[in-house]
């Protein structure tokens, strides 16, 4: 009787094994589209960050103020960290499934490492003048344009 149970036992592990096998197979087959997921997080690395929204003043002195980079000075850091803070992060989501705001000083880090990062390789300001007018637009000043003063209603 041991016997036959033993061996309906080792009947059931091997076609468990059997099913383990097939389904790494078949995940092995899609993994192509995983790993163009996983590569473009990778390469996100390699792409420059976007241009700053608002240019930091001395955006070296801007300290860290989470992880374990807290209170280090961001150009005192490694270009692989400066460039992840740089980098659009994924938002931080409540338990109802809802984005935080934005805080300031996240604002103001992003923005820091943004600038910092485009001064390091003379980028900054290129390819971004229409985003300079709307952040001119944004702070309340309007842009000086010709055109503008010639449509005065009044």
């Amino acid at each position: 009787m041991n016997e036959d149970i033993l061996k309906s036992i080792h009947a059931e592990l091997v076609a468990i094994r059997q099913l383990l096998t097939e389904t790494k197979q078949a995940q092995a087959r899609s993994t192509p589209a995983r790993t163009t997921s996983t590569s473009s997080t990778s390469t996100s690395g390699d792409t420059p960050p976007p241009q700053p929204t608002e240019v930091v003043a001395n955006p070296g002195d801007v300290k860290v103020h989470f992880g374990k980079n807290t209170g280090v000075a961001l150009s005192s850091l490694s270009e692989r960290s400066l460039s992840w803070y740089a980098q659009e992060q994924a938002p931080r989501l409540d338990s109802s499934g809802n984005p935080y705001p934005v805080r300031p000083q996240e604002l103001t880090l992003r923005n820091a490492a943004r600038t910092l990062w485009h001064q390091n390789r003379g980028t900054l300001g290129q390819a971004d003048a229409p985003k300079a007018t709307s952040a001119e637009g944004a702070s309340g000043e309007s842009p000086s344009h010709p055109s503008d003063e010639d449509n005065i209603p009044f």
